[in-house]
């Protein structure tokens, strides 16, 4: 019994591919020895270990793949118990309030991502692309994958304000909001036919991709990492000082629970600036 990609999240597809490689590698057949086997293994790329929420999230995308191969709700059910055998560290979900991007920071990174005069940012109005990016990401909380996946009829116009139909993990679908103002620039830039974001080549774009570019920019501008999920961040804690609503705030983000959001997103902690000033 072998399984595949096919029909995955982009995300998992990777993953997926590497454990059918472990397994012909060790000669292996699908079994929970051969996944605890696989989830051990040092990283594939770079040095050291995967950490415990990478190692989950390994986890998950096999046992998302083994659930496609069969419709049998038994044999769904006993996977799903055989999931739940394979233990993995738990994670510490907290974001921590140092991880935090500041408005100010984001307002530089999308100034001066406009002007940034680096090897390989001027090419066409990459510049302008990677700047409107940001400010989609910071304004609605969007996952990369979710945003990158946005097409052009899943947008509609309301009282100057564009609702945006997403599709979350779990094939969840919901809606994001934006200015009229924004969407209207975006589609300027982008000129899209299918996909509201796509790259100067006119494809969908590759998250892998605008990772590294945002990390990139974050050095340059900022001086520090940044990804595309610290926007997701600051969006949250803006959004539940604001509204004192963990509840509504997890519905918008597409967390599977408010315990979720939080556990990631309550910062009444003590820092150090508390006990040492």
């Amino acid at each position: 019994m072998k399984i595949s990609s096919q029909g995955l999240p982009e995300a998992y597809r990777a993953t997926v591919q590497q454990y059918l490689e472990f397994e012909a590698r060790e000669g292996l057949k699908l079994s929970p020895e051969a996944i605890r086997r696989f989830l051990s293994q040092k990283k594939v790329k770079g040095m050291g270990e995967y950490s415990p929420a990478s190692i989950a999230f390994r986890k998950t995308a096999i046992f998302q793949a083994i659930k496609r191969m069969t419709f049998d709700s038994r044999i769904r059910a006993s996977l799903t118990e055989e999931s739940k055998n394979i233990k993995v560290a738990k994670i510490d979900r907290a974001i921590h309030a140092e991880k935090i991007l500041s408005e100010e920071e984001i307002e530089r990174l999308i100034s001066r991502t406009l002007t940034l005069k680096a090897k390989g940012w001027s090419k066409g109005n990459k510049r302008e692309r990677y700047s409107l990016i940001i400010e989609t990401l910071a304004v609605t909380g969007l996952r990369i994958s979710e945003m990158i996946n946005i097409r052009l009829k899943d947008c509609k116009r309301i009282n100057r304000i564009v609702y945006m139909t997403v599709m979350g993990k779990g094939r969840k679908p919901r809606r994001v909001f934006i200015p009229e103002k924004l969407f209207d620039k975006i589609q300027l830039e982008f000129c899209s036919e299918e996909f509201l974001f796509t790259s100067i080549r006119g494809n969908k774009y590759n998250r892998a991709m605008i990772y590294q570019d945002i990390r990139d920019l974050g050095r340059r501008i900022l001086r520090r990492d940044v990804n595309p999920h610290q926007f997701r961040h600051l969006f949250a804690t803006r959004e539940i000082k604001k509204r004192g609503s963990v509840k509504a705030v997890q519905l918008y983000l597409g967390h599977a629970s408010s315990a979720i959001t939080e556990q990631m997103y309550n910062h009444d902690e003590i820092t150090p600036e508390d006990l040492f000033s």
